[in-house]
């Protein structure tokens, strides 16, 4: 009865350890979203839209958790990713293009923990389904644009975990440069000056894209499947700290640009959230409640 007891214990151990793709954020990895700060007991999480295409997945990298991700398996793209910001240290770029295994339904993959390097043999290729690999993009005239930009990294091994194709959707040349340019760089500026930044205090970002018509075609198993990356519509973002003037009162602010022009508008939060409903078709809240 012991020893069956302990393999139970063992078992339920070993499940708990492979829940990256996981069916509760708060359960699994809470610090990406911010608090209500009226309930402390409470977390305040993006939209998450209902659908077995939809996947929530804590992003881990060299044993921690770095940011969190929904994930579009149908589109292979991301609906938005979550992460926190305090100081970016020194870091290097990575272009060590990540996936996420556990999408994926076959054994080569069944034990890995954390997201991988890219495969680019054939036969690996071919098996993974749910997701866009680095060959994907390959000749395509897109580049891999970050929702989590690697600029915005707290210490290497978060930048280097921002370069998992489960955190990127494609951009052109032109629509990826505007958007670090006008949306990324200025941002980051507007954190530091506005936010209280410390310890206790982060500020919270989400960042996503929005569906578009046209796509990337991809091939697997030497079949080119015509709807194989979405290529989005619309890039956004938006943030919420702590006022630096005043520790009682919250920052919001909010981008979103229409990538085919690069038409940048900066809505507030409840423009934000009935501008994205409209555009995803769902009802969708960045920071529900607040």
């Amino acid at each position: 009865m012991k020893l069956l007891a302990l393999v139970l214990l063992l078992s339920a151990f070993s499940s708990l350890s492979l829940t990256e793709v996981v069916n509760s954020f708060i359960k699994s990895c809470p610090s990406f979203f911010l608090q209500n700060p009226k309930i402390h007991t409470d977390y305040i999480v993006p939209t998450v839209f209902t659908g077995r295409q939809y996947k929530m997945i804590c992003q881990r990298w060299n044993n921690n958790y770095r940011f969190a991700t929904v994930y579009d398996t149908e589109r292979r793209i991301p609906v938005y990713s979550a992460y926190t910001f305090l100081q970016q240290g020194q870091i290097k770029r990575s272009d060590e293009w990540k996936i996420e295994p556990q999408l994926e339904d076959f054994k080569k993959y069944e034990d890995k923990r954390e997201m991988i390097v890219s495969p680019n043999d054939e036969e690996t290729v071919n098996k993974i389904k749910k997701q866009a690999v680095d060959l994907d993009y390959k000749d395509t005239g897109f580049t891999r644009g970050h929702v989590f930009p690697n600029q915005y990294g707290a210490n290497q091994d978060q930048a280097d975990s921002t370069f998992t194709l489960t955190n990127i959707a494609p951009q052109t040349d032109v629509s990826n440069g505007q958007w670090a340019a006008q949306v990324e760089t200025p941002m980051m500026k507007d954190l530091k000056n506005s936010c209280t930044l410390d310890q206790n205090h982060l500020a919270y970002i989400v960042t996503g894209a929005v569906p578009g018509e046209k796509w990337i075609r991809i091939t697997r198993n030497n079949e080119e499947i015509k709807n194989g990356i979405n290529i989005p519509s619309y890039y956004w973002s938006a943030f919420c700290c702590t006022d630096k003037k005043d520790i009682k009162k919250l920052v919001f602010r909010a981008y979103l640009a229409k990538l085919d022009n690069f038409d940048l508008r900066t809505p507030d939060i409840s423009k934000l959230n009935k501008r994205l409903t409209e555009l995803y078709g769902k009802d969708f809240s960045v920071f529900p409640g607040l």
